[in-house]
Protein backbone atom coordinates (compact mmCIF):
# COMPACT_ATOMS: atom_id res chain seq x y z
CA UNK A 1 0.00 0.00 0.00
CA UNK A 2 1.51 3.28 -1.07
CA UNK A 3 2.07 5.96 1.51
CA UNK A 4 -0.07 9.06 1.12
CA UNK A 5 1.10 12.44 2.39
CA UNK A 6 -1.98 14.46 1.56
CA UNK A 7 -2.13 17.65 3.61
CA UNK A 8 -5.72 18.65 4.20
CA UNK A 9 -6.36 22.28 5.26
CA UNK A 10 -9.07 22.29 7.92
CA UNK A 11 -10.75 25.30 6.36
CA UNK A 12 -11.37 23.34 3.16
CA UNK A 13 -12.49 20.21 4.96
CA UNK A 14 -14.80 21.98 7.37
CA UNK A 15 -16.44 23.91 4.55
CA UNK A 16 -18.29 20.73 3.62
CA UNK A 17 -19.37 20.04 7.19
CA UNK A 18 -22.80 21.29 8.24
CA UNK A 19 -22.91 24.64 10.02
CA UNK A 20 -21.80 24.48 13.62
CA UNK A 21 -24.31 23.24 16.17
CA UNK A 22 -25.04 24.86 19.50
CA UNK A 23 -24.91 21.55 21.35
CA UNK A 24 -26.07 17.98 21.05
CA UNK A 25 -29.68 19.08 20.49
CA UNK A 26 -28.86 21.59 17.76
CA UNK A 27 -29.01 21.16 13.99
CA UNK A 28 -26.90 18.41 12.43
CA UNK A 29 -25.69 17.56 8.97
CA UNK A 30 -28.25 15.25 7.31
CA UNK A 31 -27.17 11.62 7.57
CA UNK A 32 -30.08 9.64 6.08
CA UNK A 33 -33.82 9.79 5.47
CA UNK A 34 -36.01 7.82 7.82
CA UNK A 35 -37.78 6.08 4.95
CA UNK A 36 -34.65 4.51 3.46
CA UNK A 37 -32.16 3.62 6.18
CA UNK A 38 -31.80 1.85 9.49
CA UNK A 39 -29.84 3.43 12.30
CA UNK A 40 -26.83 1.30 13.22
CA UNK A 41 -25.19 1.53 16.63
CA UNK A 42 -21.84 0.09 17.67
CA UNK A 43 -22.02 -0.82 21.36
CA UNK A 44 -19.34 -1.94 23.81
CA UNK A 45 -20.42 -3.42 27.15
CA UNK A 46 -18.18 -3.33 30.21
CA UNK A 47 -18.30 -4.79 33.72
CA UNK A 48 -15.58 -3.88 36.21
CA UNK A 49 -13.30 -2.71 33.43
CA UNK A 50 -13.68 -5.95 31.44
CA UNK A 51 -15.52 -6.38 28.15
CA UNK A 52 -18.74 -8.37 28.45
CA UNK A 53 -19.37 -10.93 25.70
CA UNK A 54 -22.10 -13.48 25.08
CA UNK A 55 -25.08 -11.13 25.30
CA UNK A 56 -28.07 -11.67 23.01
CA UNK A 57 -30.51 -9.36 21.28
CA UNK A 58 -32.94 -9.80 24.19
CA UNK A 59 -30.34 -8.46 26.62
CA UNK A 60 -30.38 -5.01 24.94
CA UNK A 61 -32.83 -2.14 24.94
CA UNK A 62 -32.56 0.90 22.65
CA UNK A 63 -34.34 4.15 23.45
CA UNK A 64 -34.74 6.99 20.97
CA UNK A 65 -35.82 10.18 22.72
CA UNK A 66 -36.82 7.99 25.65
CA UNK A 67 -39.01 5.66 23.56
CA UNK A 68 -38.10 1.97 23.21
CA UNK A 69 -37.29 0.95 19.62
CA UNK A 70 -37.34 -2.69 18.41
CA UNK A 71 -33.91 -4.04 17.45
CA UNK A 72 -34.30 -5.34 13.90
CA UNK A 73 -30.69 -6.39 13.28
CA UNK A 74 -28.16 -7.75 15.76
CA UNK A 75 -24.57 -8.95 15.39
CA UNK A 76 -22.41 -10.14 18.26
CA UNK A 77 -19.65 -12.20 16.64
CA UNK A 78 -16.13 -10.71 16.90
CA UNK A 79 -14.85 -9.33 13.62
CA UNK A 80 -12.06 -7.37 11.93
CA UNK A 81 -11.53 -3.75 12.96
CA UNK A 82 -10.44 -0.62 11.10
CA UNK A 83 -8.72 2.16 13.03
CA UNK A 84 -7.76 5.70 12.07
CA UNK A 85 -4.67 6.41 14.16
CA UNK A 86 -4.43 10.16 14.73
CA UNK A 87 -1.15 11.50 16.15
CA UNK A 88 -0.78 15.01 17.56
CA UNK A 89 2.35 16.43 15.90
CA UNK A 90 2.02 19.98 17.24
CA UNK A 91 4.76 21.87 19.07
CA UNK A 92 3.33 21.25 22.53
CA UNK A 93 3.97 17.54 22.05
CA UNK A 94 7.71 18.29 21.97
CA UNK A 95 7.52 20.69 24.90
CA UNK A 96 5.60 18.15 26.98
CA UNK A 97 7.85 15.27 25.84
CA UNK A 98 4.81 13.42 24.53
CA UNK A 99 5.69 12.86 20.86
CA UNK A 100 7.95 9.86 21.54
CA UNK A 101 5.39 8.09 23.75
CA UNK A 102 2.66 8.86 21.19
CA UNK A 103 4.62 7.25 18.35
CA UNK A 104 5.45 4.27 20.59
CA UNK A 105 1.78 3.97 21.53
CA UNK A 106 0.68 3.87 17.88
CA UNK A 107 3.27 1.22 17.07
CA UNK A 108 2.21 -0.80 20.12
CA UNK A 109 -1.42 -0.70 19.00
CA UNK A 110 -0.46 -1.76 15.48
CA UNK A 111 1.43 -4.74 16.90
CA UNK A 112 -1.72 -5.70 18.82
CA UNK A 113 -3.86 -5.79 15.67
CA UNK A 114 -4.28 -8.84 13.46
CA UNK A 115 -2.34 -8.48 10.21
CA UNK A 116 -4.56 -11.11 8.55
CA UNK A 117 -7.82 -9.19 8.92
CA UNK A 118 -7.50 -5.74 10.55
CA UNK A 119 -6.84 -2.44 8.77
CA UNK A 120 -5.50 0.96 9.79
CA UNK A 121 -4.73 4.40 8.44
CA UNK A 122 -2.24 6.94 9.80
CA UNK A 123 -3.01 10.65 10.22
CA UNK A 124 -0.96 13.39 11.89
CA UNK A 125 -1.95 16.97 12.62
CA UNK A 126 -0.85 20.31 13.94
CA UNK A 127 -2.72 23.26 12.43
CA UNK A 128 -3.48 21.13 9.37
CA UNK A 129 -4.21 17.43 8.95
CA UNK A 130 -1.92 15.12 7.01
CA UNK A 131 -2.99 11.70 5.78
CA UNK A 132 0.27 9.81 6.14
CA UNK A 133 -1.05 6.42 5.03
CA UNK A 134 -4.49 5.55 3.73
CA UNK A 135 -6.52 2.65 5.13
CA UNK A 136 -4.98 -0.73 4.44
CA UNK A 137 -3.69 -3.97 5.98
CA UNK A 138 -1.41 -3.91 9.00
CA UNK A 139 2.14 -3.91 7.65
CA UNK A 140 5.72 -2.80 8.39
CA UNK A 141 5.03 0.20 6.17
CA UNK A 142 2.50 1.51 8.68
CA UNK A 143 5.10 1.24 11.45
CA UNK A 144 7.65 3.11 9.36
CA UNK A 145 5.15 5.79 8.39
CA UNK A 146 4.58 6.96 11.95
CA UNK A 147 8.18 6.60 13.11
CA UNK A 148 9.37 9.83 11.45
CA UNK A 149 6.73 12.08 13.03
CA UNK A 150 8.14 15.42 14.21
CA UNK A 151 6.38 17.94 16.43
CA UNK A 152 5.90 21.60 15.49
CA UNK A 153 3.20 24.22 15.05
CA UNK A 154 -0.12 25.03 16.73
CA UNK A 155 -2.80 22.49 17.65
CA UNK A 156 -6.19 22.02 15.93
CA UNK A 157 -7.12 18.95 17.94
CA UNK A 158 -10.90 19.01 17.68
CA UNK A 159 -10.82 19.91 13.99
CA UNK A 160 -8.52 16.94 13.39
CA UNK A 161 -10.84 14.55 15.23
CA UNK A 162 -13.80 15.71 13.15
CA UNK A 163 -12.02 15.48 9.79
CA UNK A 164 -10.44 12.09 10.55
CA UNK A 165 -13.78 10.70 11.72
CA UNK A 166 -15.38 11.75 8.45
CA UNK A 167 -12.61 10.01 6.49
CA UNK A 168 -13.10 6.82 8.52
CA UNK A 169 -16.89 6.90 8.10
CA UNK A 170 -16.42 7.22 4.33
CA UNK A 171 -14.26 4.06 4.41
CA UNK A 172 -17.38 2.13 5.44
CA UNK A 173 -15.98 -0.44 7.89
CA UNK A 174 -18.48 -1.76 10.46
CA UNK A 175 -16.14 -2.08 13.46
CA UNK A 176 -14.19 1.16 13.43
CA UNK A 177 -12.75 3.87 15.63
CA UNK A 178 -10.52 6.91 15.65
CA UNK A 179 -7.70 6.50 18.19
CA UNK A 180 -6.06 9.81 19.12
CA UNK A 181 -2.62 10.17 20.74
CA UNK A 182 -2.22 13.69 22.14
CA UNK A 183 -1.14 15.76 25.12
CA UNK A 184 -4.71 17.04 25.17
CA UNK A 185 -3.96 20.68 24.32
CA UNK A 186 -5.97 22.58 21.68
CA UNK A 187 -4.94 26.06 20.55
CA UNK A 188 -6.39 26.67 17.08
CA UNK A 189 -9.49 24.57 16.31
CA UNK A 190 -12.32 26.20 14.39
CA UNK A 191 -14.94 23.76 15.66
CA UNK A 192 -15.76 23.72 19.40
CA UNK A 193 -15.68 20.36 21.13
CA UNK A 194 -19.45 20.17 21.68
CA UNK A 195 -20.09 20.43 17.95
CA UNK A 196 -17.46 17.82 17.19
CA UNK A 197 -19.11 15.47 19.72
CA UNK A 198 -22.49 15.89 18.07
CA UNK A 199 -21.30 15.50 14.50
CA UNK A 200 -19.07 12.47 15.13
CA UNK A 201 -21.80 10.80 17.20
CA UNK A 202 -24.22 11.31 14.30
CA UNK A 203 -21.96 9.35 11.92
CA UNK A 204 -21.31 6.60 14.52
CA UNK A 205 -17.52 6.77 14.80
CA UNK A 206 -16.26 5.98 18.33
CA UNK A 207 -13.33 8.14 19.40
CA UNK A 208 -10.74 6.77 21.82
CA UNK A 209 -8.28 9.29 23.24
CA UNK A 210 -4.91 8.45 24.79
CA UNK A 211 -3.94 11.67 26.59
CA UNK A 212 -0.26 11.79 27.49
CA UNK A 213 1.07 13.95 30.29
CA UNK A 214 -0.69 17.25 30.92
CA UNK A 215 -4.35 17.39 31.91
CA UNK A 216 -6.39 17.13 28.67
CA UNK A 217 -8.89 19.69 27.44
CA UNK A 218 -12.21 19.29 29.25
CA UNK A 219 -14.05 18.67 25.98
CA UNK A 220 -12.00 15.58 25.12
CA UNK A 221 -13.75 13.40 27.68
CA UNK A 222 -17.12 14.51 26.30
CA UNK A 223 -16.07 13.72 22.72
CA UNK A 224 -15.02 10.22 23.76
CA UNK A 225 -18.15 9.63 25.84
CA UNK A 226 -20.66 11.02 23.34
CA UNK A 227 -19.25 8.97 20.45
CA UNK A 228 -19.11 5.69 22.39
CA UNK A 229 -15.35 5.72 22.92
CA UNK A 230 -13.18 6.27 25.99
CA UNK A 231 -10.53 8.63 27.37
CA UNK A 232 -7.32 7.14 28.76
CA UNK A 233 -4.76 9.29 30.59
CA UNK A 234 -1.15 8.16 30.87
CA UNK A 235 2.11 9.74 32.02
CA UNK A 236 5.05 10.02 29.61
CA UNK A 237 7.06 6.81 29.77
CA UNK A 238 4.24 4.80 31.33
CA UNK A 239 3.21 1.60 29.54
CA UNK A 240 0.23 1.89 27.21
CA UNK A 241 -0.59 -1.80 26.94
CA UNK A 242 -3.69 -1.41 29.12
CA UNK A 243 -5.16 1.25 26.83
CA UNK A 244 -4.19 -0.72 23.71
CA UNK A 245 -5.72 -3.96 24.99
CA UNK A 246 -8.93 -2.26 26.09
CA UNK A 247 -9.37 -0.39 22.78
CA UNK A 248 -8.76 -3.44 20.57
CA UNK A 249 -10.93 -5.72 22.72
CA UNK A 250 -13.82 -3.26 22.78
CA UNK A 251 -13.68 -2.78 19.01
CA UNK A 252 -13.46 -6.45 18.17
CA UNK A 253 -16.28 -7.30 20.57
CA UNK A 254 -18.60 -4.46 19.52
CA UNK A 255 -22.23 -5.47 19.42
CA UNK A 256 -23.77 -4.04 16.24
CA UNK A 257 -27.43 -3.11 16.62
CA UNK A 258 -29.85 -1.56 14.13
CA UNK A 259 -33.34 -0.10 14.44
CA UNK A 260 -35.81 1.95 12.45
CA UNK A 261 -35.33 5.67 13.17
CA UNK A 262 -37.90 8.15 14.29
CA UNK A 263 -39.60 9.89 11.36
CA UNK A 264 -39.25 13.41 12.73
CA UNK A 265 -36.32 15.24 11.08
CA UNK A 266 -33.57 16.54 13.34
CA UNK A 267 -31.44 15.34 16.23
CA UNK A 268 -32.60 12.37 18.33
CA UNK A 269 -31.17 11.40 21.70
CA UNK A 270 -30.07 7.77 21.87
CA UNK A 271 -29.44 5.50 24.84
CA UNK A 272 -28.67 1.79 25.05
CA UNK A 273 -29.25 -0.38 28.10
CA UNK A 274 -28.47 -3.98 28.95
CA UNK A 275 -30.03 -6.58 31.20
CA UNK A 276 -28.39 -7.01 33.68
CA UNK A 277 -27.33 -3.38 33.98
CA UNK A 278 -23.74 -3.14 32.68
CA UNK A 279 -21.71 -0.09 31.64
CA UNK A 280 -22.59 0.62 28.01
CA UNK A 281 -20.66 2.79 25.57
CA UNK A 282 -22.58 3.92 22.47
CA UNK A 283 -23.09 7.14 20.54
CA UNK A 284 -25.27 9.80 22.13
CA UNK A 285 -27.66 10.31 19.23
CA UNK A 286 -28.38 10.32 15.50
CA UNK A 287 -29.75 12.71 12.92
CA UNK A 288 -32.61 12.34 10.44
CA UNK A 289 -32.91 14.53 7.36
CA UNK A 290 -36.24 15.67 5.91
CA UNK A 291 -37.86 13.39 3.36
CA UNK A 292 -37.25 14.47 -0.21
Amino acid sequence: MAVSRLRLPFAALLAIVATATSGLLAQQAPTFTSSTRLVTVAVSVMRGGEVVTGLTRDDFQILSNGQIKPIVQFTSEPGPVTTALLVDASGSMAVNRAIGPAVAGVQDLLRGLDDTQDRAGIFTFERTLTMRHDFGPISPTLMATVSDTHAFGSTSLFDAILSTSRALAADGAARRAVVVYTDGVDTSSVQPSVDVSAHVAAIDVPVYVVAIGAAPEAGLDAVAHDTGGQLFTVTPGAPMQKARTSIITQLRQHYLLAFEPDVRPGWHRLSVRTRPNHTVRARAGYSVSPRS
